[in-house]
């Protein structure tokens, strides 16, 4: 009972010391460096709790000096409250209040009256016998003497770079940080094992550890399928591993320890090394290994079934893929604000504060309906490459952003979307009235192209509300009765 309590005890320190590091502020470098330096002497002081020494009270002295001045600045609480918000954001649930309180004050209460209880009650109980502890083991030297502890480290030092890696989200990084660690930390672990109980199989182990590799590899690359794909492979790198783990601690009886072993290295080091949950939104791949500047922790998705784009972070979905394509573009806007571009309109998105914001279009459902519209129509008159068509339909009592414009060219049966805010066809030199047109004539990559522009008011009784402007440039001369045809089709979606 008290090793599993010792266990449980690195865990959260463990856990505790790996959000200290990961939420690095550099311009409170002083702070922070001072809230690593006393979540280790919290390790420290659990190490010699463990080992019983009647002097832990040094560890402990150090310990509790660090913590009551870091809690004086604030900088446990912004820990521990970042630790304790951990849950909801691993299981994509909103933060109540409440029960974010409550573990905070448990996690205060474990990691820092925890020790104090333990060690009074062993004074008491005068179980604490050993008395050979010094100054330098109190400062953390007892981390290089009790083989444990020196075992600890060793993991622990791999598990940071494996954090700082999934940090990064580098592509080579992380799969190097995925594929080498785990395997590396089943080494040690079996190391430490079997001087523990005096046997080995150095054959045996070089065979588990190619298979750990293999696992990894699956693992890696998983990120990239979606849907039961994904699964499968998800289910065989765990299965993987589970089997070296078994083979290795299991067979000697150690089961809880195989147990431990394959969550760890199945699962939790190489997910730390990734710096994602796969194990979220299985129903989207990952598109590309790379992620979106400037948030290392924000990547692309695609839906498989309709290639669309949409976006994620480590923990779950921020904008479902059904947007053609997401850029930033540079028309002075600050980093951090992209365009989800999709069917000719694009919307603009604070991937800062996960906000959408602005369109270029009033009314999204009509931009779709046109599109759906002008592909039928494309294909019906026989639209050749670079042809171009550009619809802009207006509402008259409010025309500053247009209730839908669509700028797009065939390549045989694809539509291409313009997004540029510069004309797509050609300047307007004059101003059309309702049922007028207007030609002209321009040259594009060497060939002449013939323009027709053609305005439409849509009114109700006498009353104009919507004016539709079309304009189409073809290497063949286009018909005033298409574009007549056109504008009354767009009509009806109006009405």
């Amino acid at each position: 009972m008290r090793q599993k309590i010792f266990w449980l005890d690195l865990a959260v320190c463990s856990l505790w010391l790996f959000i200290a590091l990961a939420n690095c502020s550099w311009w409170s470098l002083p702070a922070h460096f001072l809230m690593v330096v006393t979540v280790v002497m919290r390790i420290i002081l659990s190490f010699s709790l463990y080992r019983r020494e009647k002097r832990s009270w040094m560890s402990l002295t150090i310990f509790s000096a660090l913590f009551a001045l870091l809690s004086f600045v604030g900088q446990v609480m912004i820990t521990t409250g970042d630790f304790a918000d951990l849950p909801f954001v691993v299981m994509c649930i909103n933060n109540d209040h409440l029960t974010h309180t409550i573990i905070k004050c448990l996690l205060l209460a474990w990691l820092f009256l925890g020790p104090l209880a333990v060690y009074i009650v062993g004074l008491c109980r005068k179980t604490l016998t050993v008395s050979t502890l010094t100054w330098k083991d109190a400062l953390g030297a007892i981390m290089w003497k009790d083989k444990g502890a020196m075992k600890y480290c060793q993991l622990m030092l791999i598990a940071v770079c494996a954090l700082y890696a999934g940090l990064a989200m580098d592509m080579r990084v992380c799969r190097f940080a995925c594929i080498v660690l785990p395997p590396l930390s089943l080494y040690l672990i079996n190391r430490h094992i079997t001087s523990c109980i005096g046997t080995s199989d150095k054959n045996l182990m070089v065979g588990k550890l190619w298979m750990t590799v293999a696992a990894m590899v699956v693992f890696f690359y998983a990120q990239r399928y979606a849907g039961m794909w994904r699964v499968w492979m998800l289910v065989v790198s765990i299965a993987m591993v589970a089997y070296v783990c078994w083979r290795t601690f299991g067979k000697q009886g150690l089961v809880q320890i195989s147990i431990l072993a394959t969550i760890y290295l199945g699962i939790f080091l190489p997910t730390l090394a990734i710096g994602y949950n796969q194990y979220a939104c299985i129903e989207y791949g990952r598109r590309g290994l790379y992620t979106l500047e400037p948030l290392r922790g924000v990547f692309y998705i695609k839906d498989t079934n309709t290639d669309k784009v949409g976006l994620r972070d480590r923990y779950g979905i921020l904008i479902e893929p059904i947007y053609d394509n997401i850029i930033h573009n540079s028309r002075n806007r600050p980093l951090g604000i992209y365009e989800l571009r999709n069917n000719g309109c694009y919307t603009l998105y604070n991937v800062y504060q996960n906000k959408m914001m602005t369109s270029n279009v009033s009314d999204l459902n009509l931009q779709d309906s046109i599109c759906q519209i002008l592909d039928k129509y494309c294909d019906r008159n026989a639209y050749g490459h670079r042809d171009r068509l550009e619809i802009r339909v207006t509402n008259k009592f409010k025309a500053e952003i247009p209730l839908s414009h669509v700028k797009m060219t065939r390549n045989g049966i694809t539509s291409y979307y313009d997004y540029s805010d510069h004309p797509y066809i050609s300047e307007d030199s004059v101003t059309l009235h309702s049922g007028e047109f207007a030609t002209d004539s321009i040259v594009r990559y060497g060939d002449t192209f013939h323009v027709l522009h053609y305005s439409y008011d849509v009114k109700r009784d006498s009353t104009v509300l919507y004016n539709i402007d079309l304009k189409t440039a073809r290497q063949s001369t286009p018909q005033h009765e298409e574009l007549d045809e056109l504008a009354k089709r767009i009509e009806t979606l109006l009405k």
